[in-house]
Parts: structure tokens; C-alpha cells; sequence
């Protein structure tokens, strides 16, 4: 566990803002923590692969190479402010499944590849899991083209920095053929299995966002000059779709969940009406019926809150997820794994979209929770027991080499 503590260290002190743990993807600090990785694997007999979206793969040769890779992996990108864990966590079990079977001159028949994913946050680029989707032909280059960060920088000039083409990113697609399978090891990011006291959990599906931008035109005015009944207020308008979609995902019920993640409002000034508002909206849930309520829902909202207030409201999609039921076997093998490890277990849901949903389309995925204190994620108190994440390396360890077959 020593080392494994100190790459959790390490990498958390790859940061772009001091005090804090925020390392967005493809940035300065990204491509740090990327390199120390890789630097760490260059003692083993590991090859390792950057592909045009940049994302990492770290592959140990099997008996046979001709045979499809046992994958796993995660991400090392965070979100603003974050915890350590999140993503973090299922790359380090990689990577110690890997260093350990250096040391013990393990061979498997299947080759392994670890996987580290790129650009998994959506706090970027607005767009979650970027690098899976590419990888899995979800999404292509042109689509690509339209996402901004907040700086107005696309993704064109994001890879550019980090010496890769942009025009080459279509060539990052793999086949299912090239995959025995896939796992991966997260954090739960929710409370379930600290209150059941359960050390792992079995993932059985995984519910996908559908993520949007609303952006509500109305007319900036004078504060005190313009009476209630003549204003058309953007910020107001925003307020009563937020207050919709919350409603919304209350009623649609099968545990889906409904989030205005962040709401801008220009010019931004105490003495003006605001002309001008941004709203996120993210929509989630493994019951597909019941999340497209939701968004329908929003839309209506949206024509009655123009036609109330006299604004002008444009609804961006930016994507559109399928949730994804992961193979029973996969969960059965897990369950088989955990059990004859001595760990108690759920079987369970996630409520967080991972890059194992987009994996999932080319080959039979598999997924594990270890708990997170208080159900805490994406936040400085992000906190994981190290007894259970020494279990979840353990259950994704024995899971992958029942996967690849020692000889």
C-alpha cells in the first residue's frame, strides 16, 4: 500500500491552482500528471501508446498477442476543486496490477492494457467522457469542433498545445475485436455502501446524461427605472427552468436526478436587469422513459417562460447518452471474484456516468464501487478508506487475471 499512497500524494500535488486540486484536461498540469505515469512505468516491462485524443495505453504482452487485450482503466483529469480519488483511483489499481505482475514475473496468456482515459470531466469542455467516446466511435472529429471551454479555446487548439492533430482524431476509433473485455475501478461517489457497510460494489448498469445549454435572450435595463411589469429578465426566466427541471426529476421517479449546474447572468451587475443568462442543465437516469420526461418537461417550460416574459431561449444539446446494463456475467464473475475474497458486496446501480458505459459498446464491461465517506465526491472531502481501496485493487486484480489466464 506504500506505494500506491504515495502516486495518490504525488499526483495530488499536480495542480493548476494552489490550495486546491484542480487538473482539467489537457492542460499544463494534466499532461504533467500523464508523463509522471508513464515515467513510473519505464523501469517494467510495459510498453505505452499515446493516440491522437491523447489518450494512455499501458500494455503488458501476453502469451499470446494475437489474442484481444483484457482492458482496464480510468481517468486523471478532475473536475474545479476536486478530491483525489475520483478516477484517480481506478488508474493507480491499474497500475499496480501491472508493476505486481512485473515483479512476480506473472504471465498471462491475454496481453493487458491499461487505459487511461482522457478529458473524462465535463468541467472543460461542458462534454463528459471525451476520450472513451472517441475511442468507441460515439462521437468524431466534427463533432468535436464546436466545443469551447470558457476561455472560448476549442478543442482544435486544446490538442495543439499538447502536440497532437486535431485532423487525426477520427484515427483514435478502436475495433471490439481488439478487447477480451473491460473493468473499472471508481469510487462510488454516492452513500450506499457505507450505509449498508458493504466493501464493494457490483455494478449492474450505469445511467447517462443528457447534458444542454440554455441560453435565455432578454433585455437589460435600469434597476430602478423600469417597473416589474415591463422587464424581461433573463436571470428570472433561467430561475423558473431551474426551479422545472427540479420538479420535473422529482416526478419522473426511477431514481432519476435533475441538476442546473451553473447559471451566468450579464452583465453581472447589481443595478441592471439582466439581459442576458446561461443555464447547465445535466438530466440523468438508467430508465431512459423517465429522463426524456425530464427534458421534454424542460422544453415545454422553456415556451411557456418566453411567451410569460418575452425572451428569446435557445436549447443546446450538447450530448445525449444512452445508460448502458452492463452483461450478467460480467457481474456474476465479479460477484464470484469478491466472494471468494472474503469482501461483503452490492449489487448496485451508478448514478455517475464513466467511460465503462462507452466501453461497454465494444465489449463486455464490468464495473466496481469501493464506498465513499458520507457519499462525498467531486469535492476536497472526497475520502476512501485505504482498507477498502486495498480491497478494491484486490477484486480487480483477481477479476482480470481470471480474465487473461495465468500460465
Amino acid at each position: 500500500m506504500q506505494r500506491i499512497q504515495q502516486i495518490f500524494s504525488d499526483l495530488a500535488t499536480l495542480t493548476s491552482i494552489d490550495g486546491e486540486l484542480t487538473r482539467l484536461a489537457f492542460s499544463e498540469q494534466d499532461i504533467k500528471a500523464r508523463d509522471y505515469v508513464i515515467n513510473l512505468c519505464k523501469r517494467y516491462d510495459l510498453s505505452v501508446k499515446i493516440d491522437p485524443i491523447g489518450n494512455v495505453f499501458i500494455r503488458k504482452q501476453g502469451q499470446d498477442n494475437n489474442l484481444p487485450a483484457v482492458a482496464f482503466g480510468s481517468h486523471i483529469d478532475t473536475v474545479v476543486n476536486a478530491g483525489k480519488f475520483d478516477g484517480t483511483l481506478g488508474t493507480i489499481a491499474g497500475l499496480e496490477t501491472l508493476f505486481q505482475l512485473c515483479e512476480q514475473n506473472i504471465q498471462t496468456r491475454y496481453p493487458l492494457e491499461l487505459i487511461i482515459f482522457t478529458c473524462e470531466e465535463s468541467s472543460r469542455f461542458n462534454y463528459a467522457t471525451l476520450g472513451s467516446k472517441v475511442m468507441c466511435g460515439v462521437v468524431d472529429q466534427a463533432a468535436l469542433s464546436k466545443l469551447k471551454d470558457k476561455q472560448g479555446l476549442g478543442v482544435e487548439q486544446a490538442l495543439k498545445d499538447i502536440g497532437l492533430d486535431f485532423n487525426k482524431v477520427n484515427q483514435a476509433k478502436r475495433s471490439g475485436s481488439e478487447f477480451k473485455c473491460f473493468l473499472e475501478l471508481h469510487i462510488e461517489q454516492g452513500p450506499r455502501l457505507e450505509n449498508e457497510q458493504k466493501t464493494i460494489g457490483i455494478v449492474t448498469g450505469i445511467a447517462a446524461p443528457i447534458r444542454a445549454i440554455v441560453k435565455i435572450k432578454g433585455q437589460a435595463d435600469h434597476s430602478g427605472a423600469t417597473a416589474m411589469h415591463y422587464r424581461h429578465d433573463a436571470l428570472l426566466g433561467a430561475a423558473e427552468l431551474a426551479l422545472e427541471l427540479e420538479q420535473a426529476a422529482i416526478q419522473a421517479c426511477h431514481s432519476t436526478v435533475a441538476t442546473a449546474g451553473n447559471l451566468t447572468a450579464k452583465p453581472g451587475v447589481m443595478n441592471v436587469v439582466p439581459g442576458y443568462a446561461e443555464l447547465l442543465v445535466d438530466i440523468r437516469g438508467i430508465h431512459t422513459e423517465a429522463r426524456e420526461s425530464v427534458f421534454i418537461a424542460l422544453q415545454n417550460k422553456i415556451k411557456e417562460v418566453e411567451k410569460k416574459r418575452g425572451l428569446e431561449i435557445e436549447l443546446q444539446l450538447i450530448s445525449k447518452d444512452q445508460p448502458i446494463v452492463l452483461p450478467t456475467e460480467m457481474v456474476e464473475q465479479l460477484a464470484q471474484v469478491t466472494e471468494s475474497l472474503g469482501y461483503s458486496y452490492e449489487i448496485m446501480p451508478s448514478g455517475a456516468g464513466h467511460d465503462a458505459m462507452h466501453m461497454a459498446t465494444l465489449c463486455p464491461t464490468g464495473m466496481l464501487f469501493v464506498p465513499s465517506h458520507l457519499g462525498i465526491s467531486h469535492n476536497p472531502l472526497e475520502f476512501t478508506e485505504w482498507k477498502d481501496i486495498e480491497a478494491g485493487i484486490r477484486v480487480l486484480q483477481q477479476a482480470v487475471l481470471t480474465q487473461a489466464e495465468i500460465v
